[in-house]
């Protein structure tokens, strides 16, 4: 701990403190540019983006403001209709297609008045066509009612329009077709009376005709009547004189600011008026369409805005003349939802990148350290050479020299160890080579010998031949388990059914020095292995318990399971194993017994198979031995089998799981898988 504390406080002052100094540099620096970003850069971008991604929908309210108009008398009903009842008082006539008699009349009428709305003639002319509007405004009102007056209509000829003393419009020409002008000087009287000034004041007020009148009260101008022409004559006089405009919002299309400007004109709206009224209705009708679209459903109202979205995310905003103006800005909402994390990685990236340079910094460290690493494994007794500041390291890379130098001793022992196994098993090969080769020279050259003798002779041979071969086998065992992985091929297997098939094969062994196997597993557990490999695994336990029970003795083979381990037991008496022994009886090559006998001598392979094949399962292995009593644990996962399924045919059947195991005799039998030849 010491060390490792010392060592700790070098790296606290040489990089943890230069890096905890630059991470709250760059943190406080990043507040400030957020702050400035969310300040000055974020408004435009965000109005950038959500302009670019969504466009401004209108509620169209024109159902709305044509009730509110109506209830001002601006909309429903003809106001041509309600001015021509003075002109019919005068005689004109109301007969539909009567308007052809006084087309004329109207022309010049028309002429005058979009002349004073452009202001295109002289001031005379000017005048005269002021007082025209005046005087034709008067007599839509009923206001000229005199006997005997004087008509527009009642001209022979079209012309430039005068107003006489009296107050009735003339439309005057000379033989040329131009105006006089006796009559020219009377108009400035009249004009004055009339409050009329000189010249149009401030904007031109945009020329509506008679036809676009009749149009808009529903009257086609070649059907209309003559009383009828003049009344929307007269209305685009008033129109003029007082100087009404209208400009309809985007809210209501289908509302028309010629309708709405022929009612006011009939009415006797001047333009204050009509402005704040218009005004009034259209809010007011903004209101209820808002209201009525506020009541639908999302879907709904996208449909009804014109937007191909069924989860929309609205703006709503409501512009000074009511006007409600929304957009949908779900791309924006999603686009907006990345800001934070965006930051949020900006943010790691900039510490990411601190903590890396600290890192960097280090490495020369680390170089240093490798340097002597290398230097010390070209040569172990080589100095170690490191700066000061790694004294620290120094002194480990000096243990770990001494911890390697034991390393490589152990494993000049190991391979010592098993070079002396090579021998002795050298030796055991020897031993029944010579002992078959002997036999066989018996059985070719003395012909004569008696036939129990012979079998004798050949029994002994093929007893040897087969330890021989066992003896092989264990190296090539060995040999394949260390060159490659174990290949495991699982399947569902019954634990009962295993134990007892794998205690089966060795019943003749066992009963030959009197060692009854017992077997203590519940029916009905099943666990997940491959059968193949774990029947080896578990016979090379058992055939080790076999080997060194004490005659005459009881080997108890059970199996207990939870829901994750599956416990297999094999426990014999005979001699017992020290501590030391039980801390290597798993290493390969390792032999308890030194005297190598033909009862028990072997490779020392089989329980490290079973090592090798256990942890294959992801399980592990044991042993323990205390009075006189060795116990072998095979622990392996269970994996949740359901359903047992026999084990593959090389085992054979064991008795019926309501018999208790049953005992071999001991009567001469065959040890060999292979078949004996009769002589």
């Amino acid at each position: 701990m010491a060390l490792k504390s010392d060592q700790a406080n070098v790296l606290r002052r040489r990089v943890l403190g230069t890096m905890a100094r630059n991470l709250a540099l760059f943190s406080l620096a990043f507040l400030l540019c957020c702050a400035a970003f969310q300040a000055f850069a974020v408004p435009p971008l965000a109005a950038y983006v959500a302009d670019s991604t969504s466009s401004w929908r209108t509620l169209n309210s024109s159902s709305y403001l044509e009730e509110a108009l109506t209830e001002s008398g601006l909309w429903g009903g003809s106001p041509v209709d309600d001015t021509m009842k003075a002109f019919q008082d005068e005689g004109y006539s109301d007969a539909a297609g009567s308007i052809t008699a006084v087309v004329d009349e109207l022309n010049a009428l028309t002429d005058a008045i979009e002349a004073y709305a452009e202001g295109t003639v002289d001031t005379a002319e000017m005048s005269a066509a002021e007082d025209a509007i005046t005087s034709l405004e008067q007599q839509a009102a009923g206001a000229n009612d005199k006997d005997g007056s004087q008509s527009i209509v009642d001209a022979e000829a079209a012309g430039n329009v005068i107003v006489s003393s009296d107050g009735t419009y003339q439309v005057v020409t000379d033989e040329n077709g131009s105006a006089g002008t006796d009559n020219a000087d009377a108009v400035d009287s009249d004009a004055g009376e009339a409050g009329i000034a000189d010249e149009p004041a401030g904007a031109p007020v945009p020329f509506i005709s008679y036809e676009d009148i009749l149009a808009a009260s529903g009257t086609m101008p070649t059907d209309a009547s003559a009383a009828q022409g003049l009344a929307a004559v007269s209305l685009s006089a008033i129109i003029q004189e007082r100087r009404l405009t209208l400009t309809v919002p985007a809210g209501a299309p289908d509302v028309s600011n010629v309708a709405v400007l022929a009612h006011a004109a009939a009415a006797g709206y001047d333009e204050e008026t009509l402005r704040t009224t218009f005004a009034e209705a259209y809010k007011q009708s903004q209101d209820a369409a808002h209201e009525t679209w506020c009541d639908l459903s999302p879907e709904q109202q996208a449909q009804q805005l014109g937007v191909n979205d069924s989860s929309p995310v609205w703006q709503v905003e409501q512009a000074s003349d009511g006007t409600f103006q929304m957009r949908d800005i779900a791309l924006y909402t999603f686009v907006k939802s990345f800001k934070m994390p965006l930051a949020i990685l900006v943010f790691v990236v900039g510490w990411l990148l601190i903590v890396l340079r600290a890192l960097n910094q280090s490495l020369r460290y680390f170089d240093e350290l490798s340097g002597a690493v290398g230097r010390m494994l070209a040569d172990k007794n080589a100095p170690i050479e490191l700066p000061p500041d790694l004294s620290i390291a120094r002194n480990e890379l000096a243990v770990i020299r001494s911890q390697s130098l034991a390393d490589e001793r152990a494993a000049k022992a190991a391979e010592q160890r098993k070079n002396e196994l090579v021998a002795y098993l050298a030796h055991d090969i020897r031993t029944p080579l010579t002992s078959v080769l002997g036999y066989l020279d018996l059985l070719r050259e003395a012909t004569d010998l008696p036939r129990d003798t012979l079998r004798k002779y050949a029994d002994v041979a093929y007893t040897k031949a087969e330890r021989l071969e066992s003896l092989i086998n264990e190296f090539f065992e060995i040999t394949r388990y260390n060159l490659s992985a174990i290949p495991i091929e699982r399947e569902t297997v019954g634990v009962r059914l295993f134990c007892q098939q794998v205690a089966e094969a060795f019943f003749p062994e066992a009963s030959a020095r009197n060692i009854r196997i017992s077997v203590d597993v519940p029916a009905g557990d099943t666990f997940f292995v491959d059968p193949d490999k774990m029947a080896r695994a578990l016979g090379n336990v058992l055939r080790n318990a076999v080997a060194y029970a004490d005659a005459s003795s009881t080997i108890a083979l059970a199996a207990r399971q939870d829901e994750q381990f599956t416990t297999i037991t094999v426990a014999n008496r005979g001699r017992e194993i020290s501590e030391a022994h039980l801390e290597s009886i798993f290493e390969k090559f390792y032999r308890e017994d030194g005297a190598r006998t033909t009862r028990s001598g072997g490779a020392g392979l089989g329980l490290a198979i079973a090592k090798e094949i256990v942890v294959a399962h992801q399980g592990d292995i044991e042993a323990a031995s205390q009075r006189g009593v060795t116990v072998f644990s095979l622990r392996l996962p269970t994996r949740g089998a359901t359903r047992a399924v026999p084990l593959k045919p090389r085992y054979t059947h064991a008795p019926t799981p309501s018999a208790p195991p049953r005992m071999h005799d001991n009567r001469p039998r065959s040890r060999s898988k292979h078949a004996r030849r009769k002589p």
